[in-house]
């Protein structure tokens, strides 16, 4: 072989070489603490990644809590705002039970028949019952005077009154189902007393005390649709809504 050839060999040997160099991944031709580099390198690369991703889902969850803060302080206020509406509602209805526990509410009114067309004696024995509670203020005398006037004047042009007046004296001493009995006549049996609505609402609100919501909901929606407008239909409204 020329020296040429060895030459040529030679060379072509040494290429090949270099573009094996050049095309081996680097832990190939470096020794095996150039290996260990790039493990760490990889590592190092890894912890990079994992730490990005740890401050990213840090940054999600710190702007989850900012919203889950808004969101509690906007249902807190709600709630807040909810407690005020409930107080004065009961407020509310606790100054309307006021109002009908109070004997001055009850005003007498006129019977459907003309006075004239009643006996003296009667009308004496309506107007003294009357007097105990107006005048007097004698509302256990006045209970006994109306017991009394309806035994004794049973078809009176006053009874529907009476029923109406002893229905409050008793709803006032706290005996309420005594006192529904008298509202209930008052609606049943005397449909044309312009103290009906008020008799349907008191019979109702009774019912509602006692637990009966079933009857209470069926009397406050008489006096609604009976008596639209009525300050009793204004008054037994808001009562239907809040048993619904």
């Amino acid at each position: 072989m020329t020296t040429n050839m060895k030459t040529a060999i030679f060379m072509a040997v040494i290429a090949t070489s270099f573009h094996a160099l050049a095309a081996a991944p680097v832990k190939d031709v470096r020794a095996g603490s150039g290996d260990l580099e790039t493990r760490l390198a990889t590592l190092e690369r890894m912890l990079d990644a994992r730490n990005q991703m740890q401050f990213d889902i840090q940054q999600q969850l710190n702007q989850l809590q900012r919203e889950m803060n808004t969101l509690t302080g906007t249902i807190e206020k709600q709630n807040y705002k909810i407690e005020q509406i409930q107080t004065r509602q009961r407020e509310l209805y606790q100054e309307i039970d006021n109002k009908l526990a109070q004997p001055a509410i009850v005003e007498p009114e006129q019977p459907s028949t003309p006075a004239s067309a009643a006996p003296a004696d009667e009308q004496q024995a309506y107007q003294a019952a009357v007097n105990l509670v107006l005048q007097d203020k004698k509302y256990d005398e006045a209970i006994t005077a109306f017991t009394a006037f309806i035994q004794t004047y049973p078809d009176s042009s006053y009874a529907a009154n009476a029923h109406y007046w002893l229905g409050q004296l008793l709803f006032n001493a706290q005996q309420h189902e005594a006192a529904k009995k008298e509202f209930d006549i008052v609606a049943t049996q005397f449909k044309d007393s312009n103290k009906r609505a008020e008799a349907l609402l008191k019979s109702g609100i009774i019912a509602e005390y006692l637990g009966n919501k079933s009857e209470a909901t069926s009397l406050y929606q008489m006096v609604i649709s009976e008596y639209p407008g009525s300050a009793s239909a204004n008054l037994a409204e808001p009562r239907l809504s809040a048993l619904k």
